[in-house]
C-alpha cells in the first residue's frame, strides 16, 4: 500500500509512545488535553485505561502503551491525551508528548515494509529530521487488535 496520494498537503499530529514518533492525520484529531483525572472501569478491555469527562462527555482512553504492548512509563508533566473520532464516538489516546504538527514530503514517505503487523496499524513510515515517524492506522488500531506472536 503506498500512502503517498493521501499524504500531500494534509498536516499531521507527532507524538512519542515509548521514544517511538507516531503520527495521525490532523482530520482525525479532535483535540489535544492535558491529562485529567482518569476513572477506571473494572472488567473493562486492557487496553483501555479508563474514562475521562469532557465538557459533559463521558471518553474512553486508550493507552497506546498496552495497545502496542510495551512497558508502561512513569508519567509525566508532558502526557497528553489525544482525543480522535471513531467510528461514532470520540476516544482519547494516552500518549507521553506530543511533540508537532506538521507536513510530510510527499518524497519522504514510504509504504509499510510487508510485515503482517505493519500493514495492518501502519499506512506508510516518514522520514522526518533523521527520524521515523509511523503514519498510524487509526481504525485498525482503536478497532482490529492483533494477537501478536
Amino acid at each position: 500500500m503506498i500512502v503517498t496520494t493521501d499524504i500531500g498537503g494534509v498536516q499531521f499530529v507527532v507524538f512519542s509512545v515509548n521514544q517511538q514518533l507516531y503520527s495521525l492525520s490532523i482530520k482525525e484529531v479532535v483535540e489535544i488535553l492535558r491529562v485529567p483525572t482518569i476513572t477506571t472501569i473494572p472488567g473493562i478491555d486492557e487496553m483501555i485505561e479508563g474514562v475521562i469527562n469532557l465538557r459533559g462527555s463521558i471518553i474512553p482512553v486508550v493507552s497506546l502503551h498496552k495497545r502496542f504492548n510495551l512497558p508502561i512509563p512513569t508519567k509525566h508533566k508532558k502526557n497528553r491525551v489525544v482525543i480522535v473520532q471513531g467510528k461514532n464516538e470520540n476516544i482519547g489516546l494516552m500518549v507521553e508528548e506530543v511533540r508537532m504538527v506538521t507536513k510530510f514530503d510527499e518524497t519522504n514517505v514510504e509504504p509499510t515494509p510487508g510485515q503482517k503487523l505493519d500493514e495492518d496499524i501502519f499506512m506508510g513510515f516518514a522520514k522526518e529530521d533523521g527520524q521515523v515517524i509511523g503514519i498510524l492506522n487509526l481504525e485498525k488500531v482503536l478497532y482490529e487488535k492483533q494477537q501478536i506472536g
